[in-house]
């Protein structure tokens, strides 16, 4: 379970806001069990598979790879493919695919989790669902993550975070890179200390 060194290094198409600072946390924290919900082509998945492996670290994936990224339920042949060949010809062989929603997904994880980066469905109900499903699972100490948040393309994300964080008793940051993202988007992140 080891990055191939050799891998070129090619742009994947999809989404990293703030991958230095992700990476930074996850050499901080260095989490081996860990969950990405909503991984498209794999574009944060690879460089984050590729920082645990060094300490035998396998990141699970759970997406539904639907042409319609906000379809629930239904999956895509194609996207699933597109998505396995990036992390194949990045020589990752730490990632697992779980080709469903996160609602399903969750409902037989039974292994506490260390990271949990949240980015699939931006819609406001859905953001929370997958907060208040998987939240749960993180361990103490864990890192929970999220993309998107203050963007004003998915206003449902900011408002989202803000209701699991006044309900929960968790506490999070929020990171803008710099220079600041041109549509707001903002990195939300914290430990799990309850």
């Amino acid at each position: 379970m080891t990055a191939t060194a050799s891998a070129p290094e090619t742009r994947i198409p999809g989404w990293f806001h703030h991958g230095a600072k992700i990476l930074e946390l996850v050499e901080q924290h260095r989490p081996t069990v860990c969950v990405e919900l909503g991984t498209f082509q794999g574009a944060s998945a690879i460089p984050v598979a590729r920082s645990i492996a060094r300490w035998r670290g396998v990141l699970t994936c759970v997406d539904t790879w639907a042409e319609d990224v906000y379809q629930a339920g239904a999956t895509s042949p194609w996207l699933l493919v597109s998505c396995a060949r990036n992390v194949v010809a990045a020589g990752v062989q730490n990632v697992r695919l779980m080709p469903t929603t996160t609602a399903e997904a969750v409902r037989t994880w039974a292994e506490p989790i260390d990271y949990l980066y949240i980015d699939a469905d931006h819609h406001e109900a859905a953001v929370l669902a997958d907060l208040e499903a998987w939240v749960p699972h993180v361990r103490p100490g864990g890192l929970v993550l999220g993309d998107d948040y203050g963007n004003r393309s998915f206003p449902g994300v900011h408002r989202a975070w803000d209701a699991f964080e006044a309900a929960s008793g968790l506490s999070f940051m929020r990171y803008q890179s710099t220079p600041p993202h041109p549509d707001g988007v903002q990195l939300i992140y914290g430990t799990k200390e309850i």
